[in-house]
């Protein structure tokens, strides 16, 4: 009979989906753009952002009264404030898109832009059902590290605020109160400093690498389809880089909430 798996203290643990097996073949994880990462805040703020924006009227006059006081006063003795206003009326669309352009590269001035960076998420309980759900859900698989066998990854506690933080990439170490049950941890990396960058599915990412002997188990997810399940078994007992160390799966109980996890491959091989 298969045993529960005991699972090592003091772990973090990243979930990956069906991508695991050709990330692990080649010893990498992956470091996503903060709008690939599920940060609900994150989704938000990047849907405001796209909205539709225009300099409203106020503005508009505003900026024009400012550029008639910069003219020369040779220029402005030839002129009225409201003919320069009118005049420039035929060029509003050209001037308001100069505006709008302006206030945007301010912006990113002052709070950074969030594509300069990349990140990723790592929990701390493998039998929290909040932890679970975030992502894939049951049909992930986590991996769970030992991050002090992992130097080039430096990880970080989440701060749980009611409020984000002014700028990047402070942002990316934030989260709602609300989730502070998750006791998150998170990988943030500047993307000048990724040493692999690739394109999935149109979108970036950074490969990291991940050192054999900071994996010390994997999980698998009540929900995977078997087919992957056996696949990704068969390279666990082949690969010598992995092949001690133990593979178990989610079993859910049926006589009481949570789950257990059972050795598939155990770390006596």
């Amino acid at each position: 009979m298969s045993e529960a798996l005991n699972i090592p203290s003091g772990l973090v643990f990243l979930p990956l989906g069906e991508e695991a097996l050709p990330l692990l073949k080649r010893g990498v994880v992956p470091l996503l753009c903060p709008a690939d990462s599920g940060l609900p805040w994150f989704v938000r703020a990047a849907e405001k952002a796209q909205a539709p924006a225009r300099i409203d009227d106020a503005a508009y006059l505003a900026h024009l009264q400012r550029e008639y006081q910069r003219l020369p006063d040779s220029l402005r003795g030839l002129l009225t404030q409201e003919v320069f206003i009118q005049q420039a009326e035929k060029k509003r669309a050209d001037i308001e898109a100069a505006l709008l352009a302006q206030q945007q590269a301010q912006a990113v001035q002052d709070t950074g832009n969030p594509e300069d960076w990349l990140l990723q998420r790592f929990y701390t309980d493998p039998f929290s059902l909040l932890a679970w759900q975030q992502g894939g859900g049951l049909k992930t698989l986590w991996l769970g590290i030992d991050a002090s066998q992992w130097p080039e990854a430096a990880l970080q506690s989440v701060e749980y605020r009611p409020s984000l933080p002014a700028a990047y990439p402070q942002r990316l170490w934030a989260e709602s109160p609300v989730l502070a049950p998750l006791q998150e941890q998170r990988l943030v990396l500047a993307r000048a400093d990724a040493g692999r960058l690739v394109e999935v599915a149109g979108r970036t990412q950074g490969l990291l690498r991940l050192p054999p002997v900071a994996l010390r188990c994997v999980l698998l997810g009540a929900e995977m389809r078997p087919a992957f399940v056996a696949s990704f078994r068969q390279f666990w007992q082949q690969d010598f880089r992995y092949q001690r160390m133990p593979l178990a799966r989610m079993q859910l109980q049926s006589d009481r909430y949570g789950w257990d996890f059972i050795q598939t491959v155990s770390a006596s091989r």
